[in-house]
């Protein structure tokens, strides 16, 4: 009796092990992270000699929030944190800020960007994301008195991480230096500081701004979902060599840790406004602009889009080009131009163009509190019909603020704004450099 029982566990055995296997082959193969990038030319390259088109969105309001387009009553991110501080202490403040951040941007937002076809998120972060800047009062310390936090990339390494499952590239984006690159609300801080001043803390505040591209180059060096870095978000405070230089002075702080990512370098606002690469020595860069052509502007689509051409031909920058923030206003807003075009046509006419030109491109923005049929979010949510409540952080209670804040995720309170997200993911599909369209509308 002792072999047939034998046999018989053995061909169990077998049997379990093959059905193991099997289960095995059956479960979806480990995300890989996608090949390294590079500028080459005016292309984008992977690392197998691919032309590379980046086209996606902006995770805005995430890591720096902007009053009006997310679910806060603020002046900017530093004054609400300087508030929270001071009402709650730090351990409670924290975890506010904590809670905001864990709920305005998830794993299924990632999903979402890839299931519209793009196939980028630019992620705009600041100093305040990285470094302890407060005391436990609440008051705003000297740069010399920061200390980076336990874990000073937490969400940009999830970010990183979820573009790895999904098959996404990342541009990490500097929206606000440390003494505000422009003192607007989307630096975080619209203080009376300024990361341009003369004297000794000016220059604290550049220096503890390279420290930070220091360490983020270190840390994501070799990280091939990385698409590049962003050095500086509308840098609008400075001008000329003034702003190139500080370029400078960030693209060597990179270079230092990481010489193989890609390096955007943003121009406020026109292509003029940025040196030839070789002045300065600069490689593997890429220039980015934003282009938004207001309504109140009065200037039809038509020529304000001719212009962005024109001007973009004149330096022989001789590099890629990124349009990294962008909107557009139908000219049925405008006292000129065509008085029937609406903005979703204006935004296609717009996506059409830099196609054509072979731009790159990454919508402003991927979620915005504002109203259903608004061309600012993919995503959008309306305080009056209760998808989100506004914070008052000088106010509202702690648990107010708490249950507010964990109830801004977009799968439960955002709704997509298919009409336009149709465009952005067709756009996402057109071909690429084929020279200039129509774009909707006449471009000369």
């Amino acid at each position: 009796m002792k072999k047939p029982i034998a046999l018989i566990l053995l061909l169990a055995l077998l049997l379990s092990t093959a059905f193991a296997l099997a289960a095995c082959n059956d479960d979806p193969p480990s995300p890989s992270p996608l090949p390294a990038l590079r500028a080459d030319g005016k292309n984008i390259l992977d690392s197998a000699g691919n032309i590379v088109v980046l086209r996606g969105t902006n995770f805005g309001g995430w890591l720096v929030q902007e009053s009006w387009m997310c679910p806060t009553e603020q002046q900017d991110t530093l004054s609400v944190n300087m508030t929270l501080y001071s009402r709650f202490g730090m351990e409670k403040a924290e975890a506010l800020i904590a809670a905001y951040e864990e709920n305005w941007i998830t794993e299924e937002d990632f999903a979402a960007v890839k299931a519209l076809g793009l196939n980028t998120v630019r992620v705009p972060f600041t100093y305040m994301n990285a470094y302890y800047y407060l005391s436990d009062e609440g008051e705003l310390l000297r740069p010399d008195e920061f200390t980076l936090r336990e874990d000073p990339f937490e969400r940009l390494d999830f970010a990183l991480e979820m573009c790895v499952k999904y098959g996404l590239y990342l541009i990490i984006d500097l929206h606000g230096a440390v003494g505000s690159q422009n003192g607007n609300d989307h630096s975080g801080d619209t203080a009376l500081t300024d990361l341009y001043a003369d004297g000794e803390l000016g220059e604290a505040y550049r220096e503890k701004t390279a420290e930070l591209w220091s360490l983020t180059a270190e840390h994501f060096a070799g990280k091939s979902n990385v698409a590049g870095y962003d050095l500086l978000n509308e840098p609008s405070r400075a001008s000329g060599t003034e702003q190139w230089d500080l370029y400078d002075v960030l693209y060597r702080a990179v270079r230092s840790k990481d010489p193989d990512h890609m390096i955007f370098i943003e121009s406020v606002w026109e292509p003029y406004n940025l040196p030839l690469p070789s002045d300065y020595g600069w490689e593997n860069v890429v220039y980015e602009y934003h282009h938004y052509n207001w309504d109140d502007n009065d200037v039809p689509n038509s020529s304000f889009y001719s212009d962005k051409k024109i001007m973009a031909d004149i330096p022989p920058h001789g590099v890629p080009v990124l349009i990294g923030e962008f909107n557009a206003w139908g000219d049925s807003r405008r006292s000129s131009g065509d008085s029937l075009q609406t903005d979703l046509e204006a935004n296609a006419g717009v996506l059409e163009f830099y196609n054509g030109e072979g731009w790159h491109w990454t919508t402003w923005t991927y979620k915005a509190v504002g109203g259903y049929e608004n061309n600012w979010g993919l995503y959008n949510a309306s305080e009056s019909e209760g998808d989100v409540t506004r914070v008052h952080p000088e106010t509202d209670s702690y648990e107010d603020i708490l249950a507010a804040w964990s109830a801004t995720s977009t799968q439960e309170h955002f709704t997509l704004y298919d009409k336009f997200a149709e465009i952005v993911s067709a756009a996402a599909k057109a071909p690429f450099g084929e020279g200039a369209p129509e774009g909707g509308y006449s471009v000369i």
